[in-house]
């Protein structure tokens, strides 16, 4: 079993899937609307995504295509300059 889990929440940190996910990407696909992120569960407190795990949803939301790279880096740079 694993000993971390995977929800979605919205920005105000409510957990909005009511079940755990035991990778990002599964997690991923209960994402139904904008604002909603994933977040790790681990030992029954929550915590950001590791570095291996934003490598995971990068990849479950924009795919390894040129395209779906160009639209992440164009929304880092919008993050950055607002």
């Amino acid at each position: 079993m694993p000993t971390t889990y995977h929800r979605v929440a919205c920005s105000d940190y409510l957990v909005l899937c009511p079940h755990a996910h035991a990778t990002v990407i599964s997690a991923a696909a209960c994402i139904s609307a904008a604002g909603e992120y994933i977040i790790a569960q681990e030992k029954g407190a929550f915590r950001a995504l590791d570095r291996m795990e934003t490598l995971e949803y990068e990849y479950a939301i924009y795919g390894n295509t040129i395209k779906g790279r160009i639209a992440y880096f164009v929304g880092h740079l919008k993050r950055r300059l607002t």
